[in-house]
């Protein structure tokens, strides 16, 4: 293991290159692309569809399909929570590796890496405010700093601080059995209830998410998206997201330092019992999560929300962290690779994917769209994710061989280095190295 003396050079002010491509890793890359299909899956139960959402059930029953009871149990235990887990953990190791490249080069990693969180910052505040405010994009970067200030630590302690990041959910959410306002998410909720009192919505109606997101009115539209920033917010810190994705960035960090991608046959034991420890822990935990969340009604100041926070502490990221180790194990095997490495492409275009799928779920589920909202149940929802995957990654597989990088990663990569980035495969050659 790695000691606490880990060299970390001076600040400069030279901009690095981007990544070349033969510096990329399939493997993190198909790992993405899996981890953009659960998040597609995650996003459609949980938000984009508005299914169950107060009001909707007088549009259509809660449940329409004899599946949709089993489609929900199955979506919630194996996917939801996981997914983005899963980009947290790529996250941090994305930065674990623009550290070792900047090293290696004797340069200084950290104001290129900034610069990267500052632009994801504004792309990801226009996504939230312009088009969905289930945007994970601008907390991402502001979690980024934190993870900055810890890019030093010693990897015991920063296994440590991982469990402890994990379970620290649990000692926020006791208080909230006392009284909900206790969280520590209400300010954002005060500021989201003077927002709507500004436009003249009434928070409190039943219908009002109904009939906001069934709108057809581009006022309706934004007028929701705007109180939602204040409430994605608070709903973010009333779960205590921030500790659950900064323990996954360690993690990530982690098995950036080690470069575990690059040797899977030296540590293929270890990735076993991790596997093994992570399915026994996290299935029976999830199971429990998705049972408890479907099946027992929600009582405010009863201990259910803590019960819940237990069962998604020891449940969610042990899970993620099994599919992780899973998905490298099955990448070894020359048959797996091939199927796995169909996601590459995908996952190279992370960025465009993840902002793409919130296009064709604003068009299929909202008011200025086909306005399918609340209509839709949990049964249509893997199908819906496979074909949105199946597109992304035809596409994806096509522009990739024309271009660099796909669309928004050019333009994040253009702004971060400061120049225009070479598209053209023809001009790969020119590229900033």
């Amino acid at each position: 293991m790695r000691d606490a003396g880990r060299t970390i050079p001076q600040t400069t002010d030279r901009v690095l290159g981007p990544t070349k491509e033969n510096e990329r890793a399939a493997l993190i890359d198909s790992l993405r692309g899996f981890a953009l299909f659960g998040v597609c899956i995650a996003n459609l139960l949980t938000a984009l569809s508005w299914w169950g959402a107060p009001g909707t059930d007088k549009l259509v029953p809660r449940y329409v399909l004899p599946t949709d009871h089993v489609a929900q149990f199955l979506t919630m235990m194996f996917v939801d929570g996981k997914f983005y887990s899963l980009f947290s953990l790529l996250f941090g190791l994305g930065f674990a590796l623009q550290l070792q490249r900047a090293e290696k080069r004797g340069d200084d990693a950290l104001p290129t890496f900034k610069r990267r969180l500052r632009v994801l910052m504004g792309i990801g505040f226009l996504h939230l405010a312009l088009l969905w405010t289930g945007d994970i994009l601008l907390f991402y970067a502001l979690m980024g700093f934190v993870l900055i200030r810890l890019r030093g630590m010693e990897d015991r302690r920063l296994v440590r601080w991982a469990v402890i990041l994990t379970l620290l959910p649990i000692p926020f959410a006791a208080p909230l059995m006392i009284n909900q306002a206790l969280s520590l998410g209400t300010p954002f909720y005060v500021v989201a209830s003077v927002v709507a009192n500004a436009l003249h919505m009434d928070i409190n109606s039943p219908t009002l998410v109904s009939d906001t997101a069934l709108s057809h009115h581009w006022i309706d539209f934004f007028k929701l998206n705007t109180v939602g920033i204040w409430f994605r917010y608070g709903g973010l810190l009333y779960i205590s997201r921030p500790f659950k994705v900064l323990a996954m960035f360690l993690l990530g960090m982690l098995v950036g330092r080690y470069r575990v991608w690059e040797r899977l046959d030296e540590f293929a034991p270890l990735l076993r019992r991790i596997a093994a420890w992570a399915f026994a822990l996290g299935l029976p935990m999830c199971a429990a999560l998705a049972a408890w969340e479907q099946f027992l009604p929600e009582t405010a100041g009863s201990a259910h929300g803590l019960i819940e926070t237990v069962f998604y502490a020891l449940g969610v990221a042990p899970l993620a962290i099994g599919y992780a180790a899973g998905f490298a194990l099955l990448w070894r095997n020359p048959r797996w690779r091939s199927i796995l490495g169909v996601l590459a492409p995908t996952g190279r275009m992370a960025l465009t994917s993840y902002l793409t799928q919130s296009v064709i779920g604003v068009t299929v589920f909202y008011g200025i769209g086909f306005g399918l909202a609340g209509r839709v149940g949990p049964t249509y929802f893997i199908p819906m994710a496979l074909a949105t995957l199946a597109v992304q990654t035809v596409f994806a597989t096509w522009w990739l061989k024309r271009f660099r990088f796909g669309p928004m990663e050019w333009v994040w990569r253009s702004i971060t280095y400061r120049s225009r980035q070479p598209m053209l495969r023809q001009s790969e050659s020119a590229a900033i190295g």
